[in-house]
């Protein structure tokens, strides 16, 4: 497994001793993990941008995400049902309502899977176009017309280039999986218009759950966190709390337009507890992802 030591804040670029988590294993934790740390990944926490990564950062594996089994899974269920339960729609209503986009409005999807945003942004009169590195995931969406051939780039998104201030609207969905998220996140605002919207849906380290993993963790006396996974799904490099992306924004000129957490599913057998969980997790940004909508700044003579 190759590694390498980086010395400032993959997102904020603070430049400084981050404060020690603890320690994630490259496979399963469970409850109750073992106490051997000899191969355990190191876990931070920038103490500026509350992000947390680890240190050394791991360096994928090539074709880690051929490992995704999303896929067969997707294969298993109705296609219209897909397309039916399709999410999203407190973006898709933010762009027509607070947003100002209309019909014409040019989209990009970064990272889009099978298509099913870009579905949305085409249902909605959006000029679409997506970008999905695996060819899999690619020719399903376009063979099931969540995409069209013509507007859609089976490439990694680090190689990615489109023209400056070609869209109206971006969605990043991999920022997950990539260890510098302030480069994902310039690069991508390379692309957007002045005035224009990036959307990000990232994995909340603040998720209650995850919480209360830590809590169990820590009274029976281990030194592990819940936190990245970036050898095994979901492969997440970084993982972030609404603080992160109001310090992001602030440092780089950006507005901070939308911010929501998805509270999942609870698995409360009791309906009154799962309805006060799910409150819960959306009212204090708890929930297992966080959805947030930044705006790139117009400048004094583009106004």
């Amino acid at each position: 497994m190759n590694k390498r030591q980086i010395s400032n804040c993959p997102l904020c670029r603070l430049t400084g001793k981050p404060a020690f988590e603890g320690y994630k294993l490259n496979k399963r934790q469970g409850a109750f993990p073992s106490r051997d740390y000899a191969e355990a990944d190191k876990v931070y926490r920038c103490k500026k941008c509350d992000l947390i990564y680890t240190n050394p950062q791991v360096i994928f594996k090539e074709g880690i995400f051929n490992e995704d089994d999303s896929l067969l899974e997707l294969r298993a269920r109705d296609v219209a049902q897909i397309k039916a339960n399709s999410a999203y729609t407190d973006v898709l209503d933010f762009l027509k309502d607070k947003g100002g986009l209309k019909a014409g409005s040019k989209a990009l999807d970064i990272g889009s899977g099978i298509g099913r945003v870009t579905f949305l942004l085409k249902q909605d009169g959006y000029d679409a176009y997506a970008l999905e590195p695996k060819k899999e995931l690619f020719d399903f969406g376009i063979e099931h017309g969540f995409t069209e051939r013509t507007k859609s780039f089976n490439i990694p998104f680090e190689i990615a280039q489109f023209g400056k201030d070609s869209f109206d609207f971006i969605f990043l969905e991999p920022l997950n999986h990539l260890a510098e998220p302030h480069l994902a996140i310039q690069k991508t605002l390379e692309w957007l218009k002045p005035g224009g919207y990036l959307h990000l849906q990232v994995a909340n380290h603040k998720w209650l759950y995850k919480r209360l993993l830590k809590m169990l963790y820590k009274i029976t006396f281990r030194k592990h966190v819940p936190y990245t996974s970036t050898q095994r799904k979901p492969f997440n490099a970084c993982e972030y709390s609404a603080k992160s992306f109001k310090v992001y924004a602030e440092l780089n000129n950006l507005e901070l337009c939308q911010i929501n957490a998805y509270a999942c599913n609870t698995f409360m057998p009791f309906r009154l507890l799962d309805k006060w969980m799910g409150y819960y997790m959306w009212r204090f940004n708890r929930g297992m992802e966080l959805s947030l909508i930044l705006r790139k700044p117009v400048s004094k003579d583009e106004q």
